[in-house]
């Protein structure tokens, strides 16, 4: 029997023998392709996924720049120096408090 197979190999020669080995293999051949296929289409959306990560990243430190931006705009603007200064250019009339608004108990 192993004799025949031989035989029949090299009557049939490397190059005819291709198409047997395509025939008894195809399944895993399929399945190869498939996992291929897989593996190329999980590395896209991955790398989608990465880039939408990133861009939510510098978002992020953009916002937090703007928070920081607008708190110390917020806090120099509600300094008692700058109230009583715009008070008195627009002529409000507005004085100074000289006494604390509470006493402490001596």
């Amino acid at each position: 029997m192993e004799e025949n197979v031989r035989n029949n190999v090299r009557r049939k020669g490397l190059i005819q023998s291709v198409p047997d080995f395509i025939h008894r293999n195809i399944w895993l051949l399929v399945e190869i392709l498939a996992c291929i296929i897989f593996y190329i289409g999980n590395r896209y959306a991955y790398q989608r996924d990465q880039a939408y990560a990133e861009r939510l990243r510098r978002e992020l430190v953009d916002m937090e720049y703007q928070t920081l931006n607008t708190t110390s705009d917020v806090s120099a603007k509600s300094k008692p120096s700058y109230i009583e200064g715009v008070a008195t250019r627009n002529g409000s009339g507005l004085q100074p408090v000289t006494e604390p608004p509470y006493k402490l108990p001596e």
